[in-house]
């Protein structure tokens, strides 16, 4: 269970957890820490009409639903759970996600997809041994439906080509790329080179850190749904 002091961080305070979840691994003080384990969770389901409530065990841990494109966090007790993924505010069960979460381990659980084609639900055993400690470390992940490929350029760069909806099931891309660490633009564009979304305040600029990159929303909405470049920061 979520402990009192264990409340559902924003997004922007996901990366202040992880970081002293990192310091208090390394800490040398001979006490050994509680165990503990992290779990950040995004919303990238294409809805105009409703957020994302989070239920664990049975017990909802969301105070408020979860918008779209959001990402909160908190850290959890060694254990297995359930988490149940639901409509904000409405007992409508889109998908549940039952798994072990070990002590000292960093996860990121993704809920994405469409109503009308089904909501998923994919986790992330982050492991972030083998990145870069010079250059900063990013990674794309494709939460807008639809047939075609996307390339994702930070700056004038390609640094990824022909990424599809929802590739990473499986495993697949799950490695982070090195580049340089600085403020930038992240821009996603089809394989005609026609732009998708853009995001000119990309703070890339944690050396030795890593970023989840993700494309969500709907193709061609123009409206509460419409694609966006979000931003989860491990650092």
């Amino acid at each position: 269970m979520v402990t009192k002091k264990s409340r559902l961080w924003a997004l922007a305070a996901v990366a202040v957890a992880i970081t002293g979840f990192s310091s208090c691994l390394k800490n040398s003080d001979p006490t050994p820490p509680e165990p503990q384990t992290l779990i950040a969770f995004v919303n990238g389901v294409a809805s105009p009409t409703y957020g994302l409530d989070i239920f664990q065990e049975g017990q909802k841990i969301t105070p408020t639903p979860i918008a779209f494109g959001e990402a909160v966090g908190a850290r959890f007790k060694p254990d297995r759970y359930k988490f149940d993924f639901k409509k904000g505010g409405v007992d409508s069960l889109l998908n549940t996600l039952t798994a072990t979460y070990d002590t000292s381990a960093y996860n990121t659980v993704v809920v994405y997809g469409e109503q009308s084609t089904g909501i998923e639900v994919h986790r992330i055993l982050e492991n972030f041994e083998n990145i870069s400690r010079t250059k900063t470390n990013v990674r794309f992940y494709n939460l807008m439906s639809g047939p075609d490929g996307v390339d994702v350029f930070i700056g004038a760069n390609k640094i990824f080509a022909s990424r599809y909806y929802a590739d990473f099931v499986g495993g697949g891309y799950s490695q982070f790329e090195a580049v340089d660490a600085g403020n930038t633009t992240v821009t996603v564009k089809d394989a005609a080179g026609t732009q998708i979304a853009t995001k000119g305040d990309a703070a890339l600029t944690a050396v030795g850190g890593a970023y989840n990159i993700y494309l969500m929303g709907q193709k061609d909405s123009t409206g509460v749904t419409k694609p966006v470049i979000k931003v989860i920061t491990y650092q």
